[in-house]
């Protein structure tokens, strides 16, 4: 099934080339502190080893992860936040 949400992220800022994997592969996997770092403010920049964790629960070479600039979008953001209501926090 696809959706908005499934598309790859471009990022604007820097490469217009380069994509990040599509969030509902990587998000569940995510391990719960980064996780956590990620919703304390979703519009923040991602940090170089959540998004090098990224790549690696992606099965792409980590090393070929940008280092700086890279931010969800709105979509990405979307995914999130219907993930949390759907989650039982408990």
């Amino acid at each position: 099934m696809s959706s908005i949400v499934d598309r790859p992220v471009q990022r604007r800022d820097r490469d217009p080339a380069f994509v990040l994997p599509p969030i509902g592969l990587w998000w569940p996997m995510l391990e719960g502190t980064l996780r956590r770092e990620v919703l304390e403010n979703l519009e923040a920049p991602l940090r170089v080893v959540v998004v090098r964790r990224i790549f690696e629960l992606c099965e792409l070479d980590p090393g070929t992860a940008p280092r700086t600039g890279v931010r969800l979008d709105e979509n990405q953001r979307a995914y999130i936040s219907g993930w949390m209501h759907a989650v039982d926090w408990t």
